[in-house]
């Protein structure tokens, strides 16, 4: 009902025009008290104090303070309070608290104290690696707190899109659409079935409205709103379930009951399913770099104090300090922490890419679901088609057009109820926005308000003079197949009808000839309007049919409650028109992509089947061998019937959301991956019970896009084939850093292992390890996870549910590119020093009979006599160094009772003990040196290898070009010039800090060399690999999961359910047959054995798509 508006004249505009009205009003508002709000004079009050038309809405640019944003600054915007992301600061501190780095900073500690606080060490500056630890552990810190910072941000923005949607309002006497963001306290909001609430108000009208407000109360059952004894306020954060209305906006933004709720929840998103895998694999990789840092600990240790014979405490820094602090960076670099980050950033990117290919992510992990799909079950209107309708035919008032007709060629008085019902049975409406013509709502009702317009008549005027006339409103339904609107017309009630064609017609009781009047219908003439009908569903149009149907205004043997429910039965019919709705240009490629792609794609509209057989034709859906069902049969179908038909199953028309629900539910227990489209309220069951639910943006319910994964903002099945392709390279793109950072693990842990064990060396020092490990975990996974999709990826099949992490390719390449390193690694190592001089590590009798001062050395006599050996020995003392005839050396450290024997005065044990310590000091320099350049050749090879292997890792199965799209990816090669760069600083001027010789070009070359010789290496391995003989798959391996499960079913096994949890029990018992091929699609009326009808294949001529 129109109410009247509110005298707003001469009330005095002030700073504040409303006074203390906001603080009232929010406490009226938060209790829902009913005595205050009487007190301020009801709606109508409420509505003069707010400075509001009931009818005409708020005023945007009013004189008197009640403008837009003078309502803001009295009662907020209707914005919440946003989690603050975490600083920087706070995430450098996360980042140190991992117990790797806390062990690797204690150690540091150490080695700082002691190099500083113990004379010795001080002299040799052992305090330096201590220092030089500090900033590697700074380094890498800082760079994993910049990845977090980096990923939050990029988070927080889109999160910020996923709250901003489009609500209908009514400002200046006009309907308009405007972002939630908008809302202002005053505006009259309309509501309809499957809209989101984002405001809290009370009722100004109802139709039916019923609010779903468990988000807040937790109560399952729905309440009916409307004015009293109903419940008249409304909340923010509830969803319409059924009906339509208008409310008045009372509170918005932290004032509102939602946005009081939201204060109080603070919440971050949980890790997705392949960050849970990751996350394991991490941790089990970790555990084998723990077990084999202990192992290198132990060994390092005891062969410490064999050499040492015993635990001397003031070598307690350069021993077991140094093994500690090497073992625990061995443990670093083990423990890929980098793998869960590799996909946090993957995703993160990809989130913000598919943003510009209209995917709006609402739920991470559909990201990395949706790569995998196996099937998609698409709506038809908007998704394969654009979503333009237009009337372009129609069977008027007893004749058939092949154009629209004029108002003037119809019948005057059936032409104004032809109007009516298009304006009135309607909640569309038409926006003028640059000189087009925007829809709002639904687009059927919106091509009828075109035609409606092109013939001359306005269709908001007529609604604005029958709205006080309108009764009830039923809205559309999926069961029903059709709307109405009840309407009082001079001394009657009709009810204005629309619907689908074939549904309306089958309960009309009478139609409207040329002359106007009505006559009524026979089973001739239904059956030859069905035939219309059919024949103009044949060519993709979508069928309407209007009709009316008249009540007494009053008659007492009719319940109170009797228009509660509609009542469309004995119906005229007015016209039937064909609405042209032409299938979009790229959707034929695109389905053909996901067809190539292994992915099956079925067509589930609730269109009549001719019409969607005809566009599944048209799109390239439906084949030659395809069935299209239509939804009642679908339902009623016995599993041993339907199982064999589900292969072939192309199209499902005039379905339910309960048939889509069944369709998705039976695809996921055969072990496919599914991923289904929907768009209003009813399909939110089937968007959740799916893998990943697709939400229509424009034409989508918010109850659609809340259930959904992800949004597609243009409703063009094309982007859904990008978010195929952006999931796929989410999986690849991990995939890519995994064999990667595997590879180095595996290296680094065999090396470090054996020569730990064979000779006590590391020849990777410890900042040389976190390098390598700031390079793999950090710098690696920001390059090879952001790596943009090709379009190859489309040509492979879905890795679907069962597919493992690392593919056999992945082993060939960690394998074959693991050992080239070991064993270049290990011959520089062990074969350098034993083969070049130059590469030669003196041994103690060399340096003691080269450096030591004549005679300190005892060597045999020229004439082989006595040995002469220095003043430094009394006749009976054991000289410290005794060379033997063939050269080889005896060495004991010197002792008081070796050196001075009894008897023996002026002893000089404490020269001799000088002179010993002093040369064992500068022997174990020059052993440092001599082993430095061999250690710096193979640092300086292991990065060059590392380097190399990233280039190949960008591919994961046999492609040769591992170049291909390189200067795509900006962020990568920027990265691997980078790497290369500080490779060359950490060389040349950071040798100290990191303990490396300068090399010469030679040993530059040979290094590059090697890890280049990885690239014809990996090269090399796939064409091994493709040459080898190809094992033929079995047929078995070539099915769909859907064939698979039918054919273990018809050979007598049983169903699994794929590890998913079953929601309705009994379902899919075993049963056997199988599919016959047929040569034409089939359009199944009933199975053979139904009661109602036969099986009847209705032939066609449809092109082939394999």
């Amino acid at each position: 009902m129109e109410r009247a508006a509110p005298d707003l004249e001469g009330q005095p505009a002030a700073a504040n025009a409303f006074g203390d009205l906001p603080g009232r009003l929010n406490a009226i508002n938060e209790h829902k008290d009913n005595d205050d709000w009487a007190e301020l004079g009801g709606l109508d009050g409420a509505a003069a104090a707010l400075r509001v038309s009931l009818h005409d809405g708020v005023s945007a640019a009013a004189g008197d303070g009640s403008d837009l944003e003078s309502r803001r600054a009295a009662f907020g915007a209707n914005r919440f309070k946003q989690i603050p992301p975490k600083s920087f600061f706070k995430l450098w501190l996360t980042a140190l608290k991992d117990p790797t780095l806390i062990m690797l900073m204690a150690a540091a500690l150490v080695s700082t104290v002691l190099g500083v606080a113990v004379p010795a060490e001080r002299e040799d500056s052992a305090w330096s690696e201590g220092v030089a630890i500090w900033v590697a552990v700074l380094v890498v810190s800082l760079v994993g707190a910049f990845n977090d910072w980096n990923k939050d941000r990029q988070f927080q923005k889109l999160n910020a899109q996923k709250d901003i949607i489009e609500v209908k309002v009514i400002r200046g006497g006009q309907q308009l659409t405007i972002p939630n963001t908008d809302v202002v306290v005053g505006d009259v909001m309309l509501l309809d079935t499957g809209d989101k609430i984002v405001a809290d108000g009370y009722t100004i009208e109802v139709h039916g409205l019923v609010v779903d407000e468990a988000s807040l109360t937790g109560e399952s059952d729905p309440v009916k709103k409307g004015p009293e004894p109903k419940e008249p306020w409304v909340r923010s954060g509830t969803q319409v379930t059924e009906g339509s209305g208008r409310m008045l906006v009372l509170a918005v933004g932290e004032h509102s009951e939602w946005g009081r709720t939201m204060a109080l929840v603070v919440g971050e998103a949980s890790d997705t399913p392949l960050q849970e895998k990751l996350g394991a694999l991490a941790a089990a990789i970790g555990k084998l770099g723990f077990i084999v840092a202990v192992v290198c600990f132990i060994v390092l240790l005891v062969r410490w104090c064999i050499e040492e014979q015993g635990f001397p405490m003031s070598k307690f820094a350069e021993g077991p300090l140094e093994f500690f602090i090497f073992s625990v960076t061995i443990l670093v670099v083990a423990v890929p922490e980098g793998l869960p980050l590799a996909v946090t950033i993957s995703l993160a990117y990809s989130m913000k890419k598919m943003m510009k290919d209209q995917n709006f992510v609402r739920v991470m992990a559909a990201c990395e679901t949706m790569g995998g799909a196996t099937a998609i079950c698409s709506d038809k209107t908007g998704t394969l088609t654009e979503n333009r309708m237009t009337v372009v035919k129609g069977y008027f008032c007893g004749k058939m057009y092949d154009e629209v007709p004029s108002l003037d060629q119809l019948p005057s008085a059936a032409g104004e109820e032809i109007v009516l019902n298009a304006a009135l049975n309607s909640k569309a409406f038409l926006v003028e926005a640059e000189g087009k013509t925007e829809f709002v709502g639904n687009r059927t009702e919106c091509a009828l308000l075109v035609m409606v317009r092109n013939w001359g008549q306005d269709y908001a005027a007529l609604r604005d003079l029958n709205h006080e006339q309108t009764v009830e409103v039923y809205g559309f339904s999926s069961e029903r197949k059709m709307a109405s609107v009840l309407v009082r017309r001079g001394n009657v009630l009709r009810l204005y009808n629309k619907g689908a064609a074939e549904m309306v017609l089958s309960r009309c009781v009478a139609s409207v000839d040329a002359a106007g009047q009505a006559v009524p219908m026979g089973e001739a003439q239904r059956q030859q309007l069905l035939d219309t009908v059919t024949s103009m569903a044949s060519s993709g149009l979508r069928t309407l049919c209007l009709a009316y149907t008249d009540f007494p205004e009053a008659d007492p043997a009719r319940p109170a409650d009797f228009f509660s429910k509609p009542h469309e039965e004995n119906l005229t019919m007015l016209c039937i028109v064909g609405i042209k709705d032409p299938v979009r240009k790229e959707v034929p490629a695109a389905v053909a992509t996901c067809q190539k792609a292994g992915i099956f794609v079925r067509m589930v509209t609730g269109d009549n089947i001719h019409t969607a057989r005809h566009i599944a034709r048209e799109c390239g859906i439906l084949t030659e061998d395809g069935v299209a069902l239509e939804g009642p049969v679908f339902r009623n179908m016995k599993e041993e019937e339907l199982l064999p038909l589900l292969p072939r199953l192309q199209v499902l028309a005039r379905s339910s959301p309960k048939d889509k629900y069944i369709l998705v539910q039976t695809l996921k227990k055969l072990g496919e991956v599914v991923a289904v489209t929907g768009d209003g309220t009813n399909d939110a069951p089937a968007l959740k019970e799916s893998d990943v639910g697709l939400a229509m943006g424009i034409a989508g319910t918010e109850v659609a896009k809340e259930a959904a994964d992800i949004v597609i903002m243009d409703d063009n099945f094309s982007s859904i084939v990008k978010a195929v392709l952006w999931g796929r390279s989410v999986f690849t793109n991990i995939r890519k850093f995994l064999q990667f950072q595997l590879t180095i693990n595996l290296v680094a842990l065999i090396v470090a292992f054996v020569a730990a064990v064979s000779s006590g060396e590391t020849p990777l020092n410890v900042l040389q390890l976190l390098w390598v490990n700031l390079i793999m975990d950090s710098l690696a996974a920001l390059a090879l996870a952001t790596e943009s999709p090709t379009p190859d990826l489309l040509d492979a099949k879905p890795h679907g549910r069962d597919e493992p992490l690392i593919s056999k390719y992945m082993w060939r390449f960690i394998f074959s590119q693991g050992f080239y390193q070991c064993f270049w690694l290990f011959l520089i190592f062990y074969g350098m020093p034993a083969q070049l001089s130059a590469f030669k590590v003196v041994s103690q009798c060399e340096y003691y009979t080269a450096n030591a001062v004549p005679g300190f050395c005892c060597t045999p006599g020229v004439t082989g006599g006595p040995m002469d050996c220095s003043q430094y020995y009394q006749p009976g003392a054991q000289p410290v160094c005794v060379v033997d005839p063939d050269g080889s050396c005896d060495i004991e450290e010197p002792t008081y009772d070796s050196i001075c024997p009894p008897g023996i005065a002026n002893c000089q044990y404490n020269a001799v003990d000088d002179y010993y310590n002093q040369l064992e000091k500068d022997y174990q320099n020059a052993k440092e040196d001599d082993q430095k350049r061999t250690n710096s050749m193979v640092f300086n090879t292991f990065i060059w290898c590392q380097m190399a292997n990233m280039l190949n890792a960008r591919k994961i199965g046999n492609e040769l070009n591992v170049f291909a799209g390189l200067f795509d990816s900006h962020v990568f090669w920027v990265i691997w010039v980078l790497i290369c760069g500080f490779q060359f600083i950490v060389m040349f001027l950071l040798g100290g800090v990191f303990k490396v010789e300068r090399q010469s070009w030679l040993e530059w070359v040979v290094a590059i060399l090697i890890g280049a010789g990885s690239l014809p290496l990996c090269l090399l391995t796939k064409l091994i690999s493709r040459l080898l003989p190809v094992r033929k798959s079995s047929k078995q391996q070539q099915l769909t999961a859907t064939e698979r499960a039918v054919a273990a079913l018809a050979a007598g096994g049983s169903l699994r359910n794929n590890d998913q949890p079953r929601r309705r029990s009994g379902f899919l018992r075993c049963c056997g047959g199988s599919a016959s091929k047929a040569q034409q699609p089939e359009t199944w009326r009933g199975p053979k054995d139904s009661p109602e009808e036969g099986a009847t294949p209705v032939g066609g001529s449809p092109r082939s798509t394999n």
